[in-house]
């Protein structure tokens, strides 16, 4: 029922897929879009978790030492929280964007560093 395949033909199908992996990785290198170079991923990572946790415990230590002071327990601590939180999120967000290429490096009017006077 099955043919029985010469050690020639395993060989021209060796090639053949090997030529094909070979086309094949170069056409991902050439349309890979510009970005975040591969080796630099986890590094932003690691930037993106900092910056989310960085956020949240602020907010959550600032809040808990407004609830000690005024004894207002635990409304500071919970609203400073999420606001860390949501800060957290936006600088992350942000960080992304700058390294994925979409943010450039470009400058908002007022923006401090920026150069308000020639936008």
């Amino acid at each position: 029922m099955t043919e029985e395949k010469s050690p020639q033909e395993f060989e021209e199908i060796g090639t053949r897929l090997d030529a094909l992996r070979k086309r094949r990785e170069g056409e991902a290198g050439a349309t890979r879009e510009p970005g975040l170079p591969l080796e630099r991923g986890a590094g932003v990572g690691y930037r993106v978790v900092g910056e989310l946790l960085g956020g949240m415990i602020f907010g959550a230590e600032v809040g808990w030492l407004l609830d000690r002071a005024f004894g207002t327990k635990p409304w500071f601590m919970v609203v400073l929280f999420l606001m860390g939180a949501a800060a957290g999120l936006l600088s992350a967000y942000r960080a992304m964007m700058r390294q994925d290429g979409v943010g450039g490096d470009e400058s908002r009017p007022g923006d401090p560093g920026g150069d308000a006077e020639t936008k």
